[in-house]
């Protein structure tokens, strides 16, 4: 059972769920995750074939590899079909596409808890992923928050079909899209979820964009974000995860103090002229851990 404490989420690396080389080469791409897709990717026709390749794809992958597979959502019909035919050991997460309302979570709680038990998984194991990517959806992005079912790992944003529900062209500075990324931030957290995961950059080969965009997403507060090609993965990780020298020294000395003074009872003090409570240490430790994964994937 995935220990989702230790496991980062910076990139979700997608592949077409009835490819047969795709999915036989996703997980080598060194993706913090995978999603084996059987929603837009899949044509209608190749739909039920997907779910066979994807079922007889998931073994194959490394137990390292966090493995998700994206459903067809609620409004097609697909979705407890779809979850029903992949909800087996080695799955886990489904992602939950167009999530308009606080009644689909639970449903598929539900579903889940009984196909878990069934099959002999520890309930609760497969997490949820729902994706926020319509107005009507953003609307209701609290309530849908609120209404969450404790397998939920966060919220995240499907940037593609939102800039088309609302009619609008994505632009280099993202500026269109920055209203529905503070939403889903902070609806994400107010629930206490972990930071929440930022839709693809579309622009797959412009990597100095990628970089760009990246940072400000993770400026906003999303921990990571879906990757459509490969070659974005090294540069959405490292960008997530990257410290200045300056800043990882700080950070440590964060650490190091505040645990130094709660040892002795304390927990509010003074480290280089600035507050430390238990939010700025906690912070200081995730953005430590992450950093010292990137660098134990560049010495790799």
């Amino acid at each position: 059972m995935t220990d989702w404490n230790d496991r980062t989420l910076r990139s979700l690396l997608f592949t077409p769920g009835n490819h047969p080389r795709r999915l036989e080469k996703v997980g080598t791409f060194g993706s913090d995750a995978i999603v084996l897709d059987l929603e837009d990717a899949v044509a209608d026709a190749e739909k039920d074939h997907a779910r066979t390749m994807v079922r007889e794809a998931v073994p194959t992958y490394d137990d390292a590899t966090i493995v998700m597979v994206r459903v067809n959502g609620h409004e097609t019909g697909r979705m407890e079909e779809d979850t029903i035919a992949v909800a087996y050991a080695g799955v886990d997460c489904l992602m939950v596409p167009k999530v308009e309302t606080p009644e689909t979570l639970p449903r598929m709680d539900a579903l889940l808890y009984g196909l878990e038990r069934e099959r002999g998984l520890n309930v609760g194991s497969i997490r949820l992923l729902p994706l926020i990517e319509t107005a009507r959806a953003l609307v209701r992005v609290d309530e849908i928050a609120n209404a969450a079912p404790e397998r939920v790992l966060t919220l995240a944003f499907g940037l593609g079909d939102f800039s088309t529900d609302m009619q609008v062209d994505l632009t280099q500075d993202a500026t269109e899209l920055l209203y529905a990324r503070q939403r889903i931030v902070v609806a994400a957290r107010a629930c206490r979820m972990r930071a929440p995961i930022d839709g693809p950059y579309l622009d797959i080969k412009n990597l100095e964009g990628l970089e760009d965009e990246t940072r400000l997403s993770r400026q906003l507060g999303f921990e990571g974000r879906v990757v459509v090609y490969p070659l974005q993965v090294d540069v959405v990780q490292r960008v997530y995860s990257e410290l200045s020298d300056e800043d990882a020294e700080r950070a440590q000395n964060v650490i190091e103090a505040f645990e130094a003074a709660e040892g002795s009872g304390s927990a509010s003090i003074q480290v280089d002229g600035q507050f430390v409570d238990y939010p700025i240490y906690d912070r200081a430790r995730q953005k430590l851990r992450l950093h010292q994964a990137a660098r134990a994937e560049q010495a790799r």
